[in-house]
């Protein structure tokens, strides 16, 4: 099993972050540009897990309001993956909290041991650890 983050690591979000509204304090109103327009990312990154023959769990933090838009850009992307799994909505924990809570998941719902995760990729060192 390997664990992948979406933006800024299999995706390249750089060109989004400017869209990226400060001025809110309601994180889902911050951040709607910002994930509205990931399904025109340029792919990257796919050394990362490209040619393994495990499993793939995709973690992220984007609200699961974009799912439909997130799985087409995965599609096109040609990112194959067993689970995807993501923030609810109006769910603002910090990453950590949340991909933690997301690992429980993947363990408790889905059946999958730790053992069995080979590898985690984030673009956040402290979400990894």
């Amino acid at each position: 099993m390997i664990l992948l983050d979406i933006d800024n690591c299999i995706s390249s979000d750089a060109w989004r972050i400017p869209r990226i509204q400060w001025q809110h304090s309601d994180p889902m109103r911050r951040y709607h540009d910002y994930h509205s327009l990931a399904p025109w990312d340029e792919s990257g990154n796919r050394d990362l897990f490209a040619g393994r023959t495990g499993r793939i769990a995709i973690f992220t933090a984007r609200p699961v309001m974009f799912r439909a838009a997130t799985v087409e850009w995965l599609a096109r992307a040609g990112v194959r993956y067993n689970h995807l799994l993501m923030r609810n909505n109006d769910d603002h924990r910090h990453s950590i909290d949340l991909k933690a809570q997301q690992l429980r998941w993947l363990i408790d719902l889905y059946d999958v041991a730790l053992s069995e995760i080979e590898a985690a990729y984030d673009d956040r060192a402290d979400v990894v650890a």
